[in-house]
């Protein structure tokens, strides 16, 4: 029996019917429903991979039990997984557990038979949070406090980490806070980091930290959602690993996971050209600011698009952490030839391919490793960080250390760039355009 789909259309706070899904170990099978493609705001959950088109046909899915990328996103995933199997005592289904997860997933998509059952949820505030936080034990681990606040529920929103949808000033954000098994000050660590980026000029959503004793909690604002906390309007988000047609079991070597391969289909699906230049630029400056800071953890669910209304854009930076154990390798590929090598050679070597100019790139890199350099130890400090701690963390922010204590690395990786463009150029043939994204 097939499953609705629901979704929230741009400018509305009330979902419609919009399709229908099911699976089985045969694959999956997903329908528009014929009401929702005379809508004259209709939107292709996915344009690249669930069209709207004319006809009634179903669209098949391979794979055992195969949903769409888009329904995927919006699944409980890791740690909200784990708590919804907790609850029920068994290994829930990809149906089961989109139905039977709150609707706090990232993206305007919910798949249930009641959708008033979604509609009656409402989240908890900060307040009720913090409370729950200021119970607990010096040596219990941060995420109690949202078991006990969530009566030990789950969540929709994807990752490993602890998390919960909360409202606070008028707004939904996502908390997230300090496991017992993580490794030291993660929420901290990602703030800071996410501070900088914002200071450096990325699209980084409003932030906060909150510390109560030895516990810690981030706040990122969900900008997926918009308008009333209790009723709001819901933004379609595609995973990068939606749009790149990865499947779940995707590992490093797979052609498609690549920051080139990433830039070549927003090209596809971003159709302002002004908004495209900006977000390829932007995808560009990200690939390097996760370098400077050691973020090894740039997997393609850690990336996305976002509709705004108005079309699809690259999301705002979120999931950002320094990682003490990175050693100059991202989780995407960043050459062609599938190396995931993160230097300052690399990273301007394909700067190009993100429509960045050479000394363009080369001033920002520069100045985004001085203030990478310069403030990290003082803004972990300042967050109550212990100078022990502080000084474990080094090995993440090594690049942007040595490129700011050694600004002749930089200029040396332009000029082996600016020479082995010249002898490309000799060698490619009139009218040759190099591609990524076959």
């Amino acid at each position: 029996m097939s499953t609705p789909v629901w979704t929230w259309l741009p400018g509305s706070n009330e979902p419609v019917l919009a399709a229908h899904v099911d699976v089985d170990a045969g694959g999956g099978r997903f329908v528009y429903e014929a009401d929702y493609k005379r809508r004259q705001s209709a939107l292709p959950l996915d344009p690249m991979h669930l069209r709207l088109g004319r006809g009634a046909a179903a669209i098949k899915l391979p794979g055992e039990h195969a949903l769409p990328g888009v329904i995927q996103d919006a699944m409980p995933d890791g740690y909200g997984r784990d708590r919804l199997q907790a609850r029920h005592a068994r290994e829930l289904g990809p149906l089961e557990l989109l139905s039977l997860g709150p609707p706090d997933g990232v993206g305007a998509i919910e798949v249930c038979r009641d959708i008033e059952i979604k509609l009656r949820w409402t989240p908890h505030t900060l307040h009720e949070l913090i409370e729950q936080v200021q119970l607990l034990d010096e040596d219990a681990p941060s995420s109690r406090a949202i078991r006990r606040m969530n009566d030990d529920g789950g969540t929709s929103a994807g990752g490993e980490r602890p998390k919960a949808t909360i409202e606070d000033e008028g707004s939904l954000w996502l908390a997230k806070l300090q496991d017992r098994g993580d490794a030291p000050h993660l929420p901290a660590r990602e703030f800071v980091v996410m501070q900088m980026a914002a200071e450096l000029g990325l699209n980084v959503p409003r932030i906060r930290f909150i510390r109560h004793d030895q516990h810690e909690v981030f706040l990122i604002e969900r900008f997926d959602r918009a308008g009333d906390p209790r009723r709001p309007q819901r933004h379609l988000y595609a995973s990068a690993r939606t749009v790149l047609g990865l499947d779940a079991g995707a590992m490093p070597g797979d052609a498609r996971r690549s920051y080139l391969v990433l830039a070549d289909r927003l090209r596809r699906w971003i159709a302002d050209e002004q908004h495209c230049r900006q977000d390829l630029s932007e995808l560009w400056r990200r690939m390097a600011y996760n370098a400077l800071v050691g973020n090894h953890d740039d997997h393609p669910r850690n990336h996305g698009l976002l509709h705004t209304g108005e079309g699809w854009r690259l999301s705002p930076v979120f999931d950002v952490t320094p990682l003490p154990g990175f050693a100059g390798l991202l989780a995407l590929s960043v050459l062609p030839d599938g190396s995931q090598a993160c230097s300052a050679h690399n990273l301007l070597s394909v700067c190009s391919h993100f429509g960045v100019e050479l000394p363009e790139a080369v001033a920002w890199l520069g100045n985004a490793a001085q203030h990478v350099a310069g403030h990290w130890q003082p803004r972990l400090r300042d967050q109550g960080v212990q100078d022990g701690y502080v000084a474990r963390f080094q090995p993440a922010f090594v690049m942007a250390t040595e490129l700011a204590e050694h600004p002749e690395q930089l200029a040396t990786a332009a000029e082996k760039v600016e020479a082995q463009g010249r002898r490309g150029k000799r060698s490619r043939r009139p009218g040759q355009r190099t591609n990524w994204s076959t």
